[in-house]
């Protein structure tokens, strides 16, 4: 155990006085009595990705349009397609939302002997207010964090505000549904802070909403019916059912009484775009849009990824790409067959899912046993037709050693741990055509050594993170 003076590293005084997750008094996380160090190298491979994942983003929604046309295989929209209801598939379909991409692009980057692998690409992500309130308690404290020109919030704060740009002072709506819940007081705290010089920005619930004289409305504190011009959506598609006033809300941003990012294209948010990625097929179509530089170097660093079909193949064909001790796979159901030591794989739900996000639907090959492999394979090929899997060779994360403050007495001990970056990129309008993606800020999740599926439980490390 090491004793560190607290005034060369973090000052609790700077953290918030509540839990930023969650709503039990217990709920939280360790803390670092420092940022988490990238070298310069590392941090410029991270700065990188953020135009390329904004192609490929524009290039997966401009598959899926043509697949809808015919003009791709018909299959990458049947599959993306699946499981959702036709009355959402028909409003992400429509012309006015033709343009419109997601605004904030965060992948879960590994830390690997092989570099940054990209496991996951989230566009409604989780952790905006917890990084921002990481990245002020540390920068308060006398350290050096990651961020954009300006700070994470007022970063995040212009990149909406540059989506209303005909309105000088848009009212902007942070709308959290209580699936969400367990965000919304990081939420609140990023609009908290945010009021102090922009007052036009609220966190409110979706029940708050109406719709009075063309135009969608939340009653605030003194009573006053306030016009909002931009939603911040905080609250995923497949809970659309379960969202008070729901209707009120697509129907304003389909008259274009409202603006509202991320847009309503479920398509966007499945995990298999990165299946679709590695899917030898497609190349020519990733090489065209991406680029054959960028094409290969994204392609280097998502894992080999498949989506989870049952569909039996011809005698003569195989999957393209998977075979274990040198055998050639024809069906998905051999996966139950698979030795421990094969089992170096990931079985995850793609998305449209309350299993989908936080690691819940989560399956790592070889830290379970044969019979629940076996179960979660069958459960994936079960679930093809109304939430699809896919499947992901294991990336194992290196091991880092950082170090764990205890705020109450300053005490810092020696950590040894495996990292997941999630660098949250903000992208709005630049000059001409060109679009302006800002690294606005980077969370690092340290868990013990021992752990296979890396996410902020109670044992993990949070902290924001620093060059060298």
């Amino acid at each position: 155990m090491i004793s560190t003076s607290l005034t060369e590293c973090l000052d609790p005084k700077y953290l918030p006085e509540q839990p930023l997750y969650g709503n039990a008094e217990d709920i939280g996380w360790q803390l670092s009595p420092t940022p988490f160090v990238l070298t310069q190298a590392q941090l410029s491979d991270i700065q990188t990705l953020g135009p390329i994942l904004q192609q490929f983003l524009s290039a997966s929604d401009l598959l899926y349009r043509q697949s809808l046309k015919g003009q791709q295989p018909e299959w990458i929209a049947s599959v993306l397609n699946q499981g959702k209801p036709e009355n959402l598939l028909t409003y992400g379909q429509m012309k006015r939302f033709k343009s419109h991409l997601p605004t904030v692009i965060r992948p879960d980057l590994l830390m690997t002997a092989d570099g940054f692998k990209i496991t996951e690409i989230d566009s409604v992500p989780g952790g905006i207010g917890f990084t921002s309130a990481l990245n002020y308690a540390y920068r308060e404290s006398g350290c050096s964090v990651v961020q954009a020109d300006a700070t994470m919030p007022t970063a995040f704060l212009e990149m909406l505000k540059v989506q209303v740009a005909d309105k000088e002072s848009p009212v902007v709506a942070l709308v959290v549904s209580d699936e969400a819940e367990d965000y919304r007081q990081e939420m609140t705290w990023l609009v908290n802070h945010l009021q102090q010089t922009y007052p036009n920005i609220y966190c409110i619930h979706p029940k708050q909403l109406a719709l009075v004289r063309d135009k969608l409305v939340f009653q605030s504190v003194s009573g006053d019916e306030v016009p909002i011009d931009l939603i911040y959506r905080f609250f995923e598609l497949f809970d659309l059912p379960n969202i008070p006033n729901i209707d009120l809300i697509q129907y304003a941003i389909k008259k274009g009484l409202v603006q509202c990012t991320p847009p309503f294209k479920p398509h966007l948010e499945e995990k298999l775009l990165l299946a679709l990625l590695h899917h030898p097929l497609l190349a020519t179509f990733w090489q065209q849009h991406l680029g054959k530089e960028e094409y290969v170097w994204l392609k280097d660093r998502v894992p080999p990824t498949w989506i989870v079909d049952p569909t039996v193949l011809p005698p003569q064909a195989v999957i393209h790409g998977l075979a274990f001790d040198g055998t050639l796979v024809q069906d998905f159901r051999t996966l139950s067959t698979l030795s421990q030591k094969q089992r170096q794989l990931v079985l995850k739900p793609s998305g449209f899912s309350p299993l989908a996000w936080g690691s819940r639907g989560v399956t790592v090959g070889h830290d379970v046993s044969g019979e629940e492999w076996g179960q979660s394979v069958d459960n994936a090929l079960n679930s093809y037709e109304q939430s699809p899997y896919i499947l992901q060779t294991y990336e194992k994360p290196s091991i880092v050693e950082i170090e764990q403050l205890d705020p109450m007495s300053g005490e810092v001990t020696p950590f040894e741990a495996r990292a997941r970056f999630c660098p949250y990129f903000f992208i709005k309008p630049g000059d001409g055509d060109k679009l302006d993606i800002e690294l606005s800020g980077i969370l690092a999740t340290s868990c013990p050594a021992d752990k296979k599926v890396i996410h902020g439980m109670r044992d993990a490390v949070m902290a924001p993170v620093m060059a060298e």
